[in-house]
């Protein structure tokens, strides 16, 4: 009797253990589901992130891409990030939207609704998965104003207007490795404005993006100095009064200067200048399938001196205008009103331009492009940047204008 009493206690006691770690247990396992599922939920995640992000930058590219308009972007960057995640579709009801923002970034928006444990009661309707990444690419329009200036102090000002000047270049875009500035009424008024570090000042229609991505030098690899051009001297040559002189292309050892009622006419070639190019008073400057090089000077057009020049049609330096070398840091001034044209490139890579004339400037030109240093709009100056390549006479370089490589740099602003 005492022996039954004993072997029922054991089983009782074994009956309760056997509650107690069933009981224990179902805790234990429910943590581990959730463990599981947020572990699985965090790699689907990321999953439809990744994918968010390669078609932003997809469809970034796609929009600089010339003839890409033939298909629509948005379609083509919702479809291709579903395809990067299309495995996840039997438990993932997934949807993806794409579009192009106004200030010209690239977005892609991903949604999915993924089942949970019990039923999709935790949490009600089961997990929600949102995803989204905007990409940018530059050159989305003709590139026709790139600044590209060197650290002074703390500073990289790339390009200034003030007072009431203006840059008018619709349908293309002006950029600075650096900073934007405008200040009292001045405006830039542009298809795309971006600086890399800020833009400040209100005077900008549209709105300029502060960082965007640097653009390169574009002509980094031409070779641009004559080697033992400029060591003969050469005396400076003076046309005044109501001359009319013609200048054969070639080295010019001396400097230049058109004053009075003088006209000097470039002849076609390229004219390579050791020293200043000066035009002051109501000299006139002309010359077409011309481009000028300055070696260690630069162009000074004050007065009411007027300016109609037209850049190489071929040869190696076809679609350049005027070139400064890299030694020189000469400013470039356009102070005259009445410089009408300026048809082509204008590469000044080590070498500020500043524009400060009372009245508009290459107004007549069917496009210009400038790559300098540091740009400086002042006074009344009115640079007009045009962009009407086709038909000119005188190609678009590669890497400017029109001209762009179809491989243009993407990058995820978010």
């Amino acid at each position: 009797m005492i022996w039954q009493r004993k072997h029922h206690n054991r089983q009782a006691e074994r009956g309760n253990l056997a509650l107690i770690t069933g009981l224990a247990a179902i805790p234990l396992s429910v943590i581990v589901v959730i463990v599981v599922e947020m572990a699985a939920l965090a790699n689907e995640k990321a999953l439809m992130q990744a994918a968010v992000d390669s078609a932003a930058l997809a469809g970034a590219r796609e929009l600089s891409i010339a003839g890409s308009s033939a298909r629509n972007p948005s379609e083509f960057a919702a479809n291709f990030a579903f395809e990067q995640v299309a495995e996840l579709s039997p438990r993932i009801r997934m949807r993806f939207s794409a579009r192009q923002n106004p200030n010209g970034t690239f977005e892609v928006i991903g949604e999915g609704v993924r089942g949970s444990f019990f039923g999709n009661l935790v949490p009600p309707g089961g997990f929600v998965i949102n995803v989204r990444a905007i990409a940018e690419t530059l050159n989305q329009q003709p590139m026709c104003v790139l600044a590209m200036p060197k650290m002074n102090g703390d500073l990289l000002r790339g390009l200034r207007a003030q007072s009431n000047s203006n840059i008018v270049a619709n349908n293309c875009l002006v950029h600075a490795n650096g900073n934007i500035v405008t200040a009292g009424a001045a405006r830039i008024v542009a298809g795309t404005i971006q600086a890399t570090q800020t833009a400040s000042g209100t005077g900008y229609s549209p709105t300029a993006n502060s960082g965007a991505l640097a653009i390169g030098d574009p002509f980094s690899s031409r070779r641009i100095e004559r080697e033992d051009a400029c060591e003969n001297s050469e005396a400076d040559k003076t046309y005044s009064g109501t001359t009319t002189a013609t200048l054969t292309a070639g080295v010019h050892e001396g400097g230049i200067t058109v004053t009075g009622n003088a006209k000097l006419v470039l002849a076609p070639g390229e004219h390579y200048f050791c020293e200043d190019l000066v035009l002051s008073g109501s000299g006139i400057l002309t010359g077409d399938n011309v481009v000028l090089i300055f070696d260690d000077d630069s162009l000074q057009a004050t007065g009411n001196s007027q300016i109609s020049l037209t850049g190489r049609t071929t040869g190696d330096w076809a679609g350049f205008l005027m070139v400064a070398t890299r030694d020189t840091d000469d400013t470039m001034l356009i102070s005259s009103a009445f410089v009408d044209k300026l048809l082509g490139t204008i590469y000044l890579p080590n070498a500020p331009l500043v524009v400060n004339a009372t009245g508009t400037v290459a107004e007549d030109s069917k496009w210009s492009v400038i790559v300098a240093r540091r740009i400086e709009m002042d006074r009344n100056a009115r640079l007009v940047i045009n962009t009407d390549y086709a038909g000119s006479g005188v190609p678009v370089p590669m890497g400017v204008g029109n001209n762009l490589p179809n491989n243009s740099p993407t990058r995820l602003r978010q």
